[in-house]
C-alpha cells in the first residue's frame, strides 16, 4: 500500500477536523495541501498543529483574530524544529514578538539564526523576551543578549563602517588576505565578507585569527 493512498483519508479527516473546529468550509480541494503537510511533517504534528491553529488568537490591542489555515504548517515547522533542537520553540516565539515590534519580516531566517546562536550560548527564553521588552531597536535587542554588534550587522547585511575602530585594516577583494577573511567568516558566521564601493572591506587585523595562529606555529616550529 503506497504512502499516498494512506495519506488521502488522513488528509481528508484532518481537513474535516479543521472545518469542524472553526465552523468554516474549506472543501475537498484542500485535501492535497493537508496530504503535502502530512508527508512533510508527519500526521501527529499536523494533527497537533490543527488543534493549535484553530484556536482564536488576540492581538496586543485585544482584537480577536480568526484562525488562519496557513498557521497549520507554521506550527508544525516550529514543533519539528523544537524536536530537533530543544528550545527552538521559544526562539520562534521571540522572533514573532521581534517581528511585531521591529518589523523585520524580510530577515526572518537571519533573526532565527541569531536567536539559535544565543540559545546555544546559554541565553534563556525569559532573557530573550526581556530584551524585546526593554530595547527599541533590533540591534540593541540582540546586543543585550550577547550578540556582538559586528556579527549582528554582518548577519543582517547592515553596514559596519561606523563600528570600525581606528586600527581596522582595509583589504581589497583581489588580495589573498581578503580571501582568508572571506573563508573565515563563511566558516564562523555562514556568510562571506561584504564588499563596499571601494572593492574591499575593513577587518580587525590583516589575517583572521586562525591564520595568525597557524603562522605563529610555523615560526615556532622553525625555531
Amino acid at each position: 500500500m503506497s504512502s499516498d493512498f494512506v495519506g488521502e483519508p488522513a488528509a481528508r479527516q484532518l481537513r474535516e477536523m479543521w472545518e469542524h473546529k472553526v465552523c468554516g468550509f474549506l472543501g475537498p480541494g484542500w485535501n492535497e495541501a493537508f496530504a503535502d503537510w502530512i508527508r512533510k511533517f508527519g500526521i501527529g504534528r499536523i494533527q497537533d498543529a490543527v488543534l493549535m491553529a484553530s484556536v482564536p488568537r488576540f492581538s496586543e490591542d485585544g482584537e480577536r483574530l480568526p484562525p488562519d489555515i496557513r498557521d497549520v504548517p507554521r506550527y508544525a515547522a516550529v514543533e519539528r524544529a523544537d524536536d530537533r533542537d530543544p528550545g527552538m520553540r521559544d526562539c520562534y516565539l521571540v522572533r514573532g514578538r521581534m517581528r511585531l515590534k521591529f518589523y523585520c519580516e524580510e530577515h526572518d531566517s537571519e533573526v532565527l539564526t541569531l536567536l539559535r546562536r544565543a540559545l546555544h550560548a546559554g541565553v534563556s527564553a525569559s532573557a530573550m523576551h526581556d530584551a524585546v521588552d526593554e530595547n527599541y531597536t533590533l540591534e540593541d535587542c540582540f546586543t543585550s543578549i550577547g550578540i556582538d554588534r559586528w556579527k549582528f550587522r554582518i548577519a543582517m547585511g547592515h553596514p559596519i563602517v561606523d563600528l570600525r575602530p581606528k586600527d581596522q585594516v582595509f583589504i581589497r577583494e583581489e588580495e589573498p588576505a581578503w580571501r582568508a577573511w572571506d573563508a573565515h567568516l563563511r566558516k564562523t558566521t555562514g556568510k562571506g565578507s561584504p564588499i563596499n564601493k571601494q572593492g574591499g572591506w575593513y577587518f580587525p587585523s590583516r589575517l583572521p585569527p586562525s591564520d595568525v595562529l597557524s603562522k605563529k606555529a610555523k615560526r615556532v616550529s622553525r625555531d
